[in-house]
């Protein structure tokens, strides 16, 4: 994933009644060859869509993807709960994510005011490299949580697909030191974190995909974690990442999603994509917009 730069500011946290989401963002740049990562559209049906939604979602040419690498903290109810943990720093095997590229999402947490000491639950969506890789941290020659108290959560269909054979050096490295603090818990994709924050099953893009809803006080709120890469997967649901394991669940689910949350009010924020909005029905499958 080349061509990503650290941002310059973070985005504005986001008030949901009682709660407050606060984006928290690693990386952002053209990184993702859009003919890669859709390779089945056929060229002009591409450049045509890439070129509608204009420079937020891509780069000047038009061939690569504007994404960013993000996370979420979700504030409130006494609890810190942090949504996915970006590209992470230098491991074993691994001295950086990403070449040139040193990623400094430590000082995002610290400049929100959130210390890894006060987290009390991580949420892994799915356990694709730029995901986990803060969830430990290489000290002083070991692999540690980088939440030392925290509560880790991964789905149990996502755990057993990512570790299955032989596991992927981001999960030897970002996944299973958390065993050994015994501080990674495998749920279901259904489960409920407290009243006002649950997990939503999305499976497709991995076996054991899940968004988080936030529900509080009458406002709603969705992590759509990857979901979607870039909205022309709004105007086109059928049409899946490269990325997914499985593209005609990941196609199902993503339209089923998008019925549902539809035209309710509710705040759509995709992990990868630059600009979040409401989701709302469109003459040609949905959109997002800036206003409820």
């Amino acid at each position: 994933m080349p061509n990503l730069d650290i941002p310059s500011a973070q985005p504005t946290p986001i008030r949901v009644g009682a709660r407050t989401i606060v984006p928290l963002v690693e990386a952002v740049g053209p990184a993702l060859p859009a003919r890669a990562t859709y390779p089945q559209l056929d060229q002009g049906e591409l450049q045509d869509l890439v070129e509608a939604y204009g420079d937020t979602y891509s780069g000047s040419s038009r061939t690569r993807l504007r994404v960013i690498c993000q996370g979420f903290a979700i504030l409130g109810a006494g609890q810190v709960i942090l949504v996915d943990t970006c590209l992470g720093g230098p491991k074993p095997n691994r001295p950086h994510p990403r070449a040139d590229f040193v990623s400094r999402w430590p000082s995002a947490l610290a400049a929100a005011g959130i210390s890894p000491e006060h987290v009390d639950t991580v949420i892994n969506t799915h356990l694709h490299h730029d995901h986990v890789g803060w969830n430990t941290t290489f000290e002083a020659g070991k692999l540690r949580p980088t939440f030392p108290r925290a509560r880790y959560l991964t789905t149990a269909e996502e755990y057993s697909h990512a570790t299955r054979g032989k596991p992927q050096v981001h999960i030897t490295n970002s996944l299973l030191p958390l065993h050994a603090t015994q501080q990674l818990d495998t749920c279901e994709p259904e489960t409920r974190i407290d009243q006002e924050v649950r997990l939503i099953p999305a499976p497709g893009h991995t076996p054991g995909h899940v968004l988080v809803e936030i529900d509080s006080q009458g406002q709603r709120a969705v992590l759509a974690a990857d979901l979607i890469h870039h909205p022309l997967q709004l105007r086109r649901p059928d049409v899946s990442a490269a990325m997914c394991t499985d593209p005609h669940q990941s196609a199902v689910t993503r339209r089923t999603i998008l019925h549902r949350y539809a035209d309710t009010g509710t705040l759509f924020l995709p992990s990868h994509l630059p600009k979040g909005g409401y989701l709302r029905s469109a003459d040609e499958g949905w959109r997002l917009a800036e206003t409820p």
